[in-house]
């Protein structure tokens, strides 16, 4: 299993960069998951996803408690398998979307 993760300041072409380079790995490699932590998504757009698909991923999905160091750690309250078959969406080339979160009203990002 590879992971890619994409950070950098606004306006740098992160969304650009990571809808490419997922759409390359789904043609080469094929069972790709792009997953969308941005909270205004706009991956779905660069994957060629329509927006009237059934997500964003709901919070009661996410499961936080503390570790023994106090730290927070996030978990699915259901199998990742299920939680992908539920919320992602397929896209063309492979690649299956899922969306972590987006913004509910202006000021909210």
């Amino acid at each position: 299993m590879r992971k890619v993760a994409v950070a950098g300041k606004g306006g740098s072409g992160k969304t650009t960069i990571s809808g490419t380079l997922t759409r390359i790995a789904g043609r080469r490699f094929g069972r790709i998951l792009a997953v969308d932590g941005d909270p205004n998504p706009n991956l779905a757009a660069v994957l060629g996803i329509s927006r009237a698909t059934p997500w964003p991923l709901l919070p009661n999905s996410l499961l936080v408690h503390e570790d023994v160091d106090g730290e927070h750690v996030v978990r699915f309250s259901r199998p990742v398998d299920a939680v992908i078959e539920e919320y992602s969406v397929k896209g063309p080339d492979g690649v299956r979307l899922l969306a972590l979160g987006e913004v509910e009203a202006a000021g909210k990002g």
